[in-house]
């Protein structure tokens, strides 16, 4: 298997695409943008353009914009490998109009090595096929097709490859770097927590990390807000209910969770849809080494559950390895997101407890969180 070490640029564009794909594969990238299909997959078929979606999917939404400005140096190095690796005829970043100031350093730096073209301000260009139109607009050839014809006759939806496009979106891409560069796993998620009656935070968060603990690290009163408020797993037009009542069950961040959005229970979360949020002073805060304990799948949604590589009572590190992918369908490794001790695995959950008093009802739910990975 290929080893996961730091590598430098050189090093990183001399490797063979089997070990650049299997290094995705063990480090457990998917899809951070919401779609959480195996980056891996996209890529052991290499095609001509990489799309690299640079536009906030959602209302509020600050994380990828302030990941593309802490770690312009990283992508600047991940775009020349990514060429020299798969031979990528194009990147293009899309980026929405409104920001064409955030990204003006991308803009002045783009040349041969990537372009930056924008896009107008609606969330609908988080959808790659609609991105992808509006990137080529009048180059039709270059749209993704409506179907497909397939050998036995059948006609399937178009996607992006069959229109010689890669797209991943800004966290994607970053997990690649940290996995190829630092020889790095997937252990966080970059996501906002905000709301109506909630000012912004950006976090660096553990992978599996409460939602409730979250709200609490926030600011929130959970116990006095109890009843009131409801938890959305994304923002206010794409998303599924984290909490439907605060105080009733808890919800876990997963690989896809781009935010939550706190609003009040029974409230549609798209009367939300034009919430405006302002960018914290602080930047993002990292969380690692500072929850109290994490739930993490070992599969779902597209995934078949990775091995379990420990067992319930062993102590276990933050980056320690907890899943090996299996050969059947599609399947990613899966690390540690803190130091702790396996308190239970569980339909293909691990629960690490790391003296946090929420950790006890994570059991319960655990079955929750698996099928919503």
């Amino acid at each position: 298997m290929v080893e996961f070490k730091q590598r430098t640029l050189e090093e990183v564009k001399s490797l063979g695409r089997k070990d650049a794909v299997e290094l995705m594969r063990q480090a457990g990238i998917v899809g951070a943008g919401g779609g959480g299909f195996p980056t891996y997959f996209k890529y052991a078929n290499p095609q001509p353009r990489l799309i690299v979606n640079c536009t906030e999917s959602e209302p509020g939404y600050w994380a990828d914009k302030v990941l593309h400005r802490d770690f312009f140096d990283e992508f600047m190095r991940l775009y020349e490998a990514l060429r020299a690796v798969f031979g990528f005829e194009r990147i293009i970043m899309g980026v929405h109009f409104k920001d064409e100031e955030w990204f003006s350093r991308y803009i002045e730096h783009a040349g041969g090595l990537y372009e930056v073209k924008l896009v107008p301000d609606k969330y609908s260009m988080g959808e790659e096929k609609t991105l992808i139109k509006n990137i080529f607009r009048e180059d039709r050839e270059m749209w993704v097709p409506r179907r497909v014809e397939m050998p036995d006759g059948t006609r399937r939806p178009g996607l992006p490859p069959d229109a010689g496009h890669i797209v991943n979106n800004t966290e994607t891409l970053l997990n690649v770097y940290r996995a190829w560069f630092e020889g790095r796993p997937v252990t966080t998620k970059w996501l906002q927590v905000y709301g109506p009656d909630l000012p912004l935070k950006l976090y660096e968060v553990p992978l599996g990390a409460s939602a409730t603990e979250l709200l609490t690290i926030s600011g929130v009163d959970v116990e006095k807000e109890a009843g009131r408020l409801s938890v959305i797993d994304g923002g206010p037009y794409l998303n599924e209910m984290g909490i439907e009542s605060l105080g009733e069950g808890d919800a876990f961040v997963r690989r896809t969770t781009n935010g939550f959005l706190v609003i009040p229970k029974g409230v549609p979360s798209k009367e939300y849809g034009k919430i405006e949020t302002r960018l914290p002073e602080e930047g993002a805060i990292s969380l690692v080494g500072k929850v109290s304990g994490v739930v993490i799948p070992l599969g779902g949604r597209f995934l078949t559950p990775a091995r379990p590589l420990v067992s319930e009572g062993e102590e276990v590190s933050y980056e320690q390895k907890l899943g090996e992918p299996v050969d059947e369908g599609l399947s990613i490794g899966v690390w540690s997101s803190m130091d702790g001790t396996v308190s239970s695995i569980e339909d293909g959950v691990v629960t690490i407890d790391g003296g946090g008093a929420f950790t006890r009802g994570a059991g319960a739910e655990a079955g929750a969180a698996r099928p919503r990975e």
